[in-house]
């Protein structure tokens, strides 16, 4: 027991902060179990954690034998998984060649609150990219719940276009359907802006953020004038036809 805390101890994190804890789990990973197997006979390669060497088309060494899932090296994910199976049986039974693409693998830890993200990283981003945050205290959903302790944060290029994303709150996974699809297909908070989503939905954060970063560019001074041009030019037709 920690004096200090009454807790069992005190985790200390690399900013500084000091949280106590009863009970910690450490989770350290997973090996793959590819040893033993007659691998090296089959001509298919591992590299030095065991994992069997595969290209962008999930074709091993041996270029009639295929792998899919966590012995790939790729995230340890199910989804990943699935996705890795109708990839490799694609192209080993029908001859296409259709490429592993990591730029948009969900993440999710399934704690209270869940941590959910995809794509770039959103605490450490790269020179010349954004930040937009909508805290879930302005998500009625979590209002009325009394779980608005949660955020939805993008991360977004100078055009708009979501590069990655971070949701913390309840079903927090189930929100990063929208911003794979968005970041796979390369669209802008814009165009989140125009989709109707429904309301009242934790969803909700990722909408309003969306709105804005739209808002933000019209309130820019070149924006703003061409805006001004054109509600002058609508207000003279109009007068004109009276």
């Amino acid at each position: 027991m920690h004096p200090a805390t009454g807790s069992a101890g005190v985790l200390h994190l690399e900013n500084g902060q000091q949280v106590p804890f009863s009970r910690l789990l450490v989770a350290v990973g997973r090996a793959p179990r590819t040893t033993d197997i007659g691998l090296a006979a089959a001509g298919v390669e591992v590299d030095d954690r065991g994992f069997v060497v595969a290209d962008d088309l999930l074709r091993t060494t041996n270029p009639r034998i295929w792998a899919a899932g966590d012995l790939t090296g790729h995230p340890q994910y199910t989804h990943t998984a699935a996705v890795h199976a109708s990839l490799a049986a694609a192209n080993a039974i029908l001859g296409v060649r259709r490429k592993v693409d990591l730029t948009a693998v969900p993440r999710v830890t399934f704690t209270d609150p869940e941590v959910a993200a995809v794509g770039l990283q959103t605490d450490r981003i790269p020179a010349g990219l954004r930040t937009i945050d909508w805290p879930h205290a302005h998500v009625d959903r979590a209002v009325a719940e009394g779980a608005f302790g949660g955020f939805t944060r993008l991360v977004v290029d100078k055009r708009g276009h979501v590069l990655g994303a971070t949701v913390v709150g309840p079903r927090a996974g189930e929100t990063l359907g929208e911003l794979a699809l968005a970041i796979t297909r390369g669209l802008t908070t814009r165009d989140l802006a125009g989709v109707t989503h429904a309301y009242p939905t934790y969803n909700d954060g990722v909408w309003s953020a969306a709105i804005s970063d739209v808002q933000s560019q019209l309130e820019r001074p070149a924006i703003q004038r061409v805006l001004g041009a054109l509600a002058r030019g609508r207000t003279w037709w109009v007068s004109r036809d009276a």
